[in-house]
């Protein structure tokens, strides 16, 4: 018996292959631009436009008198004796600093591991400031569904130096929750069980970023993770922003490369700067026009198959909730509890202040020392 997305009874899932299956000349578009080292080319001027701009602004508030992608050396006048010794490859500069790694230490702070009580399922969030964890709708689905579960910092596998001991938080929804189906994201309340060790707003946070332009099609994406509900990993390899849009009905969502697993669901999706742009939700299958998985040569999969082999399946791609949408719903939602609203202005509020991002992976620097 073929293996269809209607038998999985996933509507969340069923929309997302929809998605995909729309965008799918796309999808192959902005792949093979990648490949041709030509990826500026496939973003839409508007995306392209807001891109430039945040980046010349940000490049003039932390003192850069050059553009961000010129080279690092400028020659006087062009040396061709030189052809052959050193270049640019592709159309853009992939040099980074080397603070790279060091920032992204510190974005990894944040990051943890929410498990249920009776170890049952897994799932990642991260710190968003002022004691609260985002994840997804899925993973933490009601204040009920919440309570179930604890929060894990800290569990990392370290076999250089010492071993990062790990803090356990639980969760109070009735202190805040919020969670929504369509968007599949919520945000909880976390209660630092243990603040002799190293207090939680030691661990930093990370802000979300309404203003668009953080990130371009084919730009590399990192991924911080709990897969399989293991210790922390990262994703800095083959990852790509493969798809975004504005003023369709998708565009709450964005597509990208990069493997995760389960357990990965509600991790936070960065930029070079360590910005997040999205937060993962779901790995969508490759379907055909009757909702069919196909395997890897793109072939109808069985049911059997797909329970005795389940590498057989074909991914499309990674699908993520987008920062500046995410802000926007939780800025017109509706509470009941008043503390709640309270909470979710002082929140969007510390967002939107400058500096925010900055201020967040700061505060994981005394994380760190303390260890």
């Amino acid at each position: 018996m073929t293996l269809k997305l209607q038998n999985l009874n996933s509507v969340l899932l069923e929309k997302a292959a929809q998605r995909l299956r729309d965008r799918s000349g796309e999808l192959k578009k902005t792949r093979s631009a990648i490949l041709a080292g030509t990826q500026a080319e496939t973003d839409s001027k508007e995306r392209l436009a807001l891109y430039n701009q945040r980046a010349a602004t940000l490049a003039m508030s932390e003192g850069q008198t050059t553009p961000v992608q010129s080279p690092i050396f400028e020659e006087e006048k062009p040396d061709l004796t030189s052809i052959g010794k050193e270049a640019l490859i592709g159309t853009q500069n992939d040099l980074l600093p080397i603070e790279f790694f060091e920032y992204g230490l510190y974005a990894a702070r944040s990051v943890g591991r929410i498990e249920h009580v009776e170890g049952l399922r897994f799932g990642t969030g991260f710190l968003v400031g002022h004691g609260l964890m985002m994840t997804n709708h899925h993973v933490l689905s009601t204040p009920e569904d919440a309570k179930a579960h604890f929060f894990e910092l800290g569990a990392e596998t370290n076999r250089i130096g010492n071993q990062t001991p790990s803090k356990i938080c639980s969760i109070d929804p009735d202190r805040f929750f919020w969670a929504g189906e369509e968007l599949d994201i919520a945000v909880v309340a976390v209660v630092d069980e243990d603040p002799g060790f190293i207090p939680l707003d030691h661990y930093g946070w990370h802000a979300l970023i309404r203003q668009q332009g953080k990130i371009k099609k084919g730009d590399p994406i990192n991924i911080i993770q709990h897969p399989l509900g293991r210790n922390k990993a990262v994703v800095v390899h083959n990852n790509h922003l493969l798809h975004i849009e504005n003023g369709t009905d998708a565009h709450m969502f964005c597509w990208y490369s990069g493997d995760t697993q389960k357990g990965s669901s509600g991790s936070p999706v960065f930029n070079n700067r360590w910005e997040v742009v999205a937060v993962h939700h779901m790995a969508v299958p490759q379907t055909n026009a009757d909702g069919a998985i196909l395997d890897k040569h793109g072939n109808p999969l069985t049911r059997a198959q797909a329970r005795r082999n389940p590498s057989l399946i074909a991914y499309a791609a990674n699908e993520g909730i987008r920062t500046s949408r995410i802000v926007s719903a939780l800025e017109a939602a509706q509470f009941t509890k008043a503390h709640h609203a309270d909470i979710r202005d002082f929140l969007l509020k510390s967002w939107s202040s400058p500096g925010a991002h900055r201020r967040g992976l700061h505060a994981a620097v005394r994380s760190a020392q303390a260890l």
